[in-house]
């Protein structure tokens, strides 16, 4: 979601007058701790859509591990008040993710509706971690993929599940992209201000 979401902003950012240019202005502190954290999430993913063994053993703990660095970088990032939107939305998924030993759990039903046949396909997959499917034992469900939001890239069904957590995500860091781009005046005033 937070990809489809992030693409159509950055478009509709465009078309509101925004520079990619001044994304440059953001004042972001440690924009490698983002990175760190996404480079190891996709790692996990790879390794499990290839059948490694790694989620089994330590996959969990380094699930849990990126949250925390997206908490640390959020913190050190709290001078935009659009990334602590987004770190409510990281710290609720910390919440369930760690009260559910390391994995997001999933409405398996919901999944299926979607079309989300990678996703269900993951999660029947022993080396994957990221999610697991729903079950009598699940702590805090409400918080966990539950929502079916909307997806822009075509599937066969247009929704995909996500948490509120999730959601919380996705709008700070589009209303933060567009505030950097500068579209419809957003974040302008700042810049002028460091320019002066």
């Amino acid at each position: 979601m937070l990809l489809d979401a992030g693409l159509l902003t950055l478009i509709v950012g465009l078309i509101g007058g925004g520079r990619p240019g001044r994304l440059k202005d953001l004042d972001l502190r440690a924009p490698a701790v983002f990175i760190l954290a996404a480079a190891v999430q996709v790692g996990l993913l790879v390794a499990a859509a290839r059948g490694s063994g790694v989620g089994k053993g330590v996959g969990g703990g380094l699930h849990l591990a990126t949250y925390a660095l997206l908490v640390f970088g959020l913190w050190l990032n709290r001078h935009r008040w659009e990334l602590r939107v987004a770190g409510v939305g990281v710290l609720m998924n910390l919440v369930v993710i760690a009260a559910n030993g390391g994995s997001m759990p999933v409405d398996r039903e919901l999944a299926l509706r979607a079309g989300d046949a990678r996703l269900v396909r993951l999660l029947d997959s022993p080396g994957y971690v990221q999610h697991k499917p729903m079950g009598p034992a699940t702590r805090l469900a409400p918080l966990g993929d539950v929502l079916p939001l909307p997806m822009l890239v075509p599937r066969p069904r247009f929704f995909s599940p996500g948490s509120v957590g999730d959601v919380l995500i996705t709008v700070g860091a589009c209303w933060l992209m567009l505030s950097g781009l500068g579209a419809f005046g957003l974040g302008r005033a700042r810049q002028e201000q460091r320019a002066a």
